[in-house]
């Protein structure tokens, strides 16, 4: 399984859309262009338009709500896949950085890079000119002085490096036993480290998974159909764990979605 450079996602409400604990499994910027997102950030709220890019770095649970503007929002979500030079970024985070609000705001340049990189797939750029732009676009932001909110270190915990390889593929039949080898160790070796960050990989799926639902519910599938996509043959043990994870259930969710069919509830 090959890793992409980046993925994106376009995110869609028509009413408030309250999110408790949505894992953020790699470096993610969150681009809002119509409405508010109202973030809760280390004991304070935080709200963010299309003035200001949300970064967030990986292996962080965000509890936020979406807020429609003239009954709508929309979202442009770009998850990084692929670090910058080892040498543009810290050894470890610091404590002024863990401190810092999670927040930039957009400046012309920016916004060129981002559309960049963004379209750089469909424009059919060949794979070594997409990493240079996206090498140029962390660039920018290493200018602006942002590049250390979404990778705080050069280095990533097993964890998050789980994460991210689950991100690529969520619904696939991932056991122990398949992914240990990609991380050239044992699945006994693969435990004992998880257990040591404090993770399990049972665990660590279900959340990839959850978050990989709230896309597919913004794609007009049927319940039953993002259930399977998420990996579970069970709709009633995808909705537990979809409410246990997010505070609301699946067809709750889909009712703040613009693109709700009576179909999606069966």
């Amino acid at each position: 399984m090959s890793t992409p450079l980046l993925q994106q996602h376009h995110y869609l409400g028509i009413r408030q859309q309250p999110l408790h604990r949505v894992l953020i499994y790699a470096p993610t910027i969150i681009w809002v262009k119509q409405g508010r997102k109202l973030l809760w950030w280390q004991e304070r709220r935080l709200s963010f338009g299309k003035e200001s890019w949300l970064l967030i770095p990986a292996g962080h649970q965000l509890t936020f709500v979406n807020q429609p503007e003239q009954e709508k929002f929309r979202s442009h979500v770009l998850t990084l896949l692929t670090p910058p030079p080892a040498g543009w970024l810290p050894d470890t985070p610091s404590a002024t950085q863990a401190m810092a609000d999670p927040a930039i705001k957009v400046t012309t340049n920016l916004a060129y890079c981002f559309e960049m990189v963004c379209t750089m797939t469909e424009r059919g750029l060949s794979e070594a000119t997409q990493s240079e732009l996206l090498r140029a676009f962390y660039a920018e932001l290493r200018a602006a002085g942002a590049l250390h909110l979404l990778f705080p270190a050069s280095t990533m915990t097993l964890g998050e490096r789980l994460a991210r390889y689950l991100g690529v593929e969520p619904g696939a039949d991932h056991t122990l036993e398949t992914v240990a080898p990609h991380f050239s160790m044992s699945r006994a070796s693969l435990v004992r480290k998880l257990t040591a960050e404090g993770r399990t990989f049972r665990h660590l799926l279900a959340q990839v998974r959850m978050s990989h639902a709230l896309t597919l519910l913004q794609q007009s599938l049927s319940l039953q159909e993002v259930a399977i996509a998420c990996g579970y043959d069970s709709l009633s043990r995808f909705a537990a764990r979809f409410k246990q994870e997010f505070g609301l259930t699946p067809y709750q969710y889909l009712q703040t979605c613009p693109a709700v069919r009576l179909g999606n509830t069966k």
